[in-house]
């Protein structure tokens, strides 16, 4: 049927009828409307495109969501690109593809891909992800990846360096260069914009870190972990100071890597060490107390059913520490600083080095890899006792014996 489409035309069609219709309109040559029994009402065109001997009909959209005049604006824009032998649906196609490549292209979108394929079976997955996401997606996250620049990586650099983070910096840059080595290939580009680039250069030579605990500080950390308010962060940081473990290796463990705790040995499974190998901690009766004060069913040994977050206990107990103080900070100091006051105690404690350097889980060196199988159990049990000893000393000290925390104003 052939009839000049209006509104009053459509309104009718729009209701329930007795038979499904289509009518075409005269006035646009292959531009016309389908009126369903239901009273559904649809735009389309019809045309074959030139060069072509089928016919291409295409829906424009349903009445009265699409309202005529319109209909007749997108019906012209299709029978213009059928006449000069272009198929709009191969052409929305295309730019369809076109978006989704462009999207998958986001360096947000590649950042989460390489946080998902990449790094998820990582011992550091968890540390690299929180440092992707706090300091590559904000600023990059809305660009095409091939689309940044040497000089934003500079400017990166230099803008953590400038709030006065240079580790920061390092590891921003680290993961930032591997994170494009793993694009690289990927999404079709050559060079990595961290390509010529030296971090020795940007930030300067990486100073090694040398921060220990002092014994009155010691003192004051251990007061700090005291009592119910500090339930989050208290026995965290004890256990760190305890047994000399990485943080993750402490933050990411469950309660079956105790066994049965009168066993007082905790082994940390190779997929969670640095080494990849597995290494067995010895557990003083001071390190004991602690796990048995911690609710056993929960399903990280720290923090519950989700890992303790380690930048909120950090925040929390220096506030305490600085009140315990009489409002005074004591000098930076990080989580990794409680492992190394760890390992000088050993050697305070006048334990051979070999010794030391094995309840930390670092490997035997040189020949003795190969020549001195022996596992010094008794050993490494034995300086683990003693440096409790020495932490208990320090935190309850003997009668008579104070340990001032700060000198008195």
């Amino acid at each position: 049927m052939q009839k000049v489409l209006s509104d009053r035309l459509l309104r009718a069609l729009a209701r329930p009828n007795r038979k499904n219709q289509e009518i075409w309109d005269p006035s646009l040559r292959g531009f016309g409307c389908r009126a369903r029994k239901s009273g559904a009402v649809s735009f389309f065109v019809m045309r074959r495109p030139r060069g072509q001997r089928k016919l291409v009909r295409l829906t424009l959209g349903s009445y009265p969501a699409l309202g005529l005049a319109e209909a007749r604006a997108r019906a012209r824009e299709a029978l213009r690109e059928l006449e000069d032998g272009i198929d709009p649906r191969q052409r929305k196609a295309e730019a369809a593809r076109a978006a989704a490549a462009k999207q998958a292209s986001l360096f947000a979108a590649v950042a989460e891909a390489f946080i998902s394929r990449h790094i998820a079976t990582k011992r550091t997955a968890r540390a690299i992800e929180l440092l992707i996401r706090r300091e590559l997606i904000p600023r990059w996250g809305e660009r095409s990846i091939t689309d940044i620049t040497r000089a934003d990586v500079i400017t990166m650099v230099d803008g953590i360096v400038g709030r006065g983070a240079p580790a920061a910096a390092y590891q921003a840059f680290t993961y930032t260069r591997r994170l494009f080595s793993w694009a690289i290939p990927r999404y079709g580009f050559e060079h990595a914009p961290t390509d010529h680039l030296s971090l020795k250069d940007l930030v300067g030579p990486k100073l090694a870190r040398k921060r220990v605990l002092t014994v009155p500080e010691i003192a004051l950390l251990w007061r700090a972990t005291e009592g119910p308010e500090a339930a989050y962060y208290g026995p965290f940081a004890r256990l760190l100071l305890l047994l000399g473990v990485r943080r993750t290796e402490l933050g990411r463990a469950v309660w079956e890597e105790f066994g049965i705790l009168d066993a007082a040995l905790w082994t940390i499974p190779p997929n969670r060490m640095k080494s990849d190998v597995p290494h067995v901690v010895p557990l003083a009766p001071a390190a004991l107390e602690i796990l048995r004060a911690l609710p056993p069913s929960r399903s990280y040994v720290i923090g519950g059913a989700n890992p303790i977050h380690y930048s909120r206990a950090k925040a929390e107990l220096d506030a305490r520490m600085t009140a315990l103080n009489g409002g005074k900070a004591i000098p930076r100091w990080t989580w990794h600083d409680l492992r190394r006051t760890f390992r000088t105690g050993l050697s305070g404690l006048k334990i051979a080095p070999h010794v030391a350097e094995l309840a930390i889980a670092h490997g035997k060196q040189g020949l003795s890899r190969i020549y001195d199988q022996h596992r010094y159990d008794t050993e490494l049990h034995d300086a683990f006792a003693l440096w409790a000893q020495r932490l208990m000393n320090i935190v309850t000290p003997p009668s008579g014996t104070v340990v001032p925390l700060r000198k008195a104003p």
